[in-house]
């Protein structure tokens, strides 16, 4: 048993990662009459083998994940509640190889970045 579990463990350490992160950013959302405050909420985006995974911390409510194609047109789409933190995934894998926009939606925030499918 002692061996399978050590064969097991050698295969998760010595398997390459494949995701592809994808650098978002908050888009600038200027309110009347003054300056943007920072937002303490964490976002991070990956791309691997069709599914676009978002992990989302310090942060409480709706989480909505659209993906754009090059027409601006919105392909595919998901919705999430977290509360604290969690990961919200989105299944790609039916879209054509292209570069794609990521928009995810806060109740406060909007983010977005880029990423390719293949």
């Amino acid at each position: 048993m002692k061996k399978i579990f050590l064969f097991l463990l050698m295969l998760l350490v010595v398997s390459p990662c494949q995701a592809t992160g994808i650098n978002v950013k908050r888009e600038a959302t200027t309110p009347k009459g003054g300056m943007r405050m920072p937002s303490a909420t964490q976002i991070a985006a990956d791309y691997d083998d069709g599914v676009v995974t978002v992990d989302v911390s310090r942060y409480t409510g709706t989480v909505q994940l659209y993906v754009y194609d090059a027409n601006n047109t919105v392909v595919n789409y998901a919705v999430a509640t977290i509360s604290g933190s969690g990961t919200v995934t989105m299944s790609v894998d039916n879209i054509p190889e292209g570069d794609y926009k990521l928009c995810i939606v806060l109740d406060d925030a909007t983010y977005g970045g880029q990423f390719r499918t293949i």
